[in-house]
Order: C-alpha cells, then structure tokens, then sequence
C-alpha cells in the first residue's frame, strides 16, 4: 500500500515536500484522493472543510493552521491527533491588538472618515503611556501582546487560571477590573471563557475603558457588549455571530471599532505555517513525538 500522502492547502505547502498534494481552497477533491490522506492541514480561518475529515480513513494528524481548535475537535476521529499552529499568529495578532487601541485611543478611524468629507477635526486622543493595561490570557497571544506593549510605558498584568511569576490569577479579576482602562482578550474559547465577557465583567470597568478582543466571538455576550458601547469602547477583530452580517447593529454602534478576524493574517503566515507543516511533517514520518498537540481523538 502506498504511503499516505499529506494534503494542504497549496500555498501552505513546504516548497519540494515529497508525498505531498497541495489543494486550492474552496475545490472539492475525489473520493479516492482523500481516502490516502494520512496529515491533514484543514482551510484558513473556520476550516470550511473539516468535514473532509470524515472521508479520510487513513488520517492520524490534522494540523491546524490557526491558534483556536475548538471548532474542529467535535469532528476529530478515534486515533486521530490535532495540533494548532501555536508560534505562527502569536507576532501578527498582537501587532493587530496594540494597533486597535492606537486607533480608538488616537481616533484614528474617524480621521478616516473625516477624510471622506474633507473634514480637517482636531480631537486630543489618550496615550498608551501609564495606562493600565489587562491581559486575560497567558498563552502565546497574551505573551507576545505584553511583550509588544512594553516600549509603551503601560502598567500591564497578566491574568491566568493559575498564579505563577509576571501572571496573576483570574480569581483577581474582579477586584482589578475597576482599575482598568484597556482589558484585552486572548483566552482560547472553552466552557469556562464562553461569555465570560458578560454585563457583569463590564459592569465594573469604569467609564471610557477600552476592551479589545482578539480571542474568539463568543467570549463576549454581543447583547452586552451593545448595552454598554458608547460608555466604554470596544475594538473587536472577532465577533459573534462570525461573519457578521451586513445588517448587524454592532456596524453602526457608537464606540464599537471592528475588524474582520485578520488578527494572524499577515504575510508573515505562510512562511511561519511552511515551516511548522514541514517539521511537524517529517516528525510524523519519522515516529517523533508533534508539537502542539491540542486533542487527541
């Protein structure tokens, strides 16, 4: 029986892989095709095609290109091992997260629609300098945002389920929330963070507070978030529901800045996803433990 091949998408693909068979996004393989996949690398963003998983009966590796899981693991077969892209979007995502409060701080995004009118408005915006920063979220996300804001001069902590040096615990949130002006989000999606983001949490920041989200949608309760906009600010690059439709009211609410999930999509991504697919490829091969194993089926 022939080698099982690997099978992403065609410009994720190491240059000169052997076995390998790259594919376009949005096309549609034979049958035959699938049933001799042994490493999977689903589509960007939502894996619209994770349901080719189920077509695959040689599969024992998906390999994600994203940080989040949690939308493929309930698809995930017996034996089957899911790794994340963890190192890949970590840079891009923070550089999107600081740049978010630039916008709403320096009000960049009504620059850009004053220009649209030719309106010359000057407004005196805040610094970053002295603000007190929260990061929920001690992963790679977290760390790199932290990381990226220390030239700022912010006071910054870092929340985690458990304490431990330079992270303090969740438990402390509560307490530390009234004392916040900028709450950033970069906590996987799981049953303990789903609407964490509540009228509750906002309830207690104080008013002109800013709360970033580049985790995931439904980390926040979207009723809330609209309740309080325009009594404190929000820069959101994931919302839900995802994509948000045209008609939604968080496009038109005052306060509310929004960007369309592009946190680790920079031209940074291919590259760094080359690279990850390749070694994770050649331990597979060769019998070697993976990296980032997030959920084994």
């Amino acid at each position: 029986m022939a080698e099982p091949l690997v099978f992403a998408p065609d410009y994720l693909l190491p240059v000169h892989m052997q076995g390998a068979v790259g594919y376009r996004e949005g096309h549609e393989p034979d049958a035959e095709l699938l049933e001799r996949v042994g490493f999977f690398v689903p589509a960007y963003i939502e894996h619209p095609n994770a349901g080719w998983i189920a077509r695959m009966p040689r599969l024992e590796v998906v390999q994600l290109p994203t940080v989040g899981f949690d939308a493929v693991v309930p698809k995930l077969p017996t034996g089957v091992t899911l790794c994340n892209a963890a190192g890949v979007h970590e840079q891009s995502t923070a550089e999107l997260a600081v740049g978010s409060i630039i916008t709403v701080w320096r009000g960049l995004d009504r620059a850009a629609r004053d220009m649209v009118e030719g309106a010359w408005s000057h407004r005196r915006g805040r610094s970053l300098q002295q603000a007190r920063v929260v990061i929920i979220g001690a992963g790679g996300v977290g760390t790199a945002i932290a990381r990226t804001l220390e030239p700022f001069g912010c006071v910054t902590t870092v929340l985690a389920r458990t304490r431990r040096p330079s992270v303090a615990p969740i438990a402390d949130l509560h307490e530390i929330l009234p004392r916040t002006d900028i709450v950033i989000l970069a906590v996987p999606l799981t049953d303990e963070t789903a609407g964490m983001v509540n009228d509750d949490f906002l309830s207690r920041l104080a008013d002109g507070s800013l709360v970033v989200n580049v985790s995931r949608g439904s980390v926040a309760v979207t009723e809330d978030i609209l309740r309080h906009a325009g009594r404190l600010d929000f820069a959101l690059d994931v919302t839900e529901p995802e994509p948000l439709p045209e008609t939604h009211r968080l496009w038109s609410t005052p306060g509310v800045f929004i960007t369309p999930h592009i946190g680790g999509d920079t031209d940074a991504f291919p590259r760094l996803a080359q690279q990850l697919i390749g070694e994770q490829v050649e331990c597979w091969r060769n019998d070697q433990p993976l990296r980032n194993v997030v959920a084994s089926g």
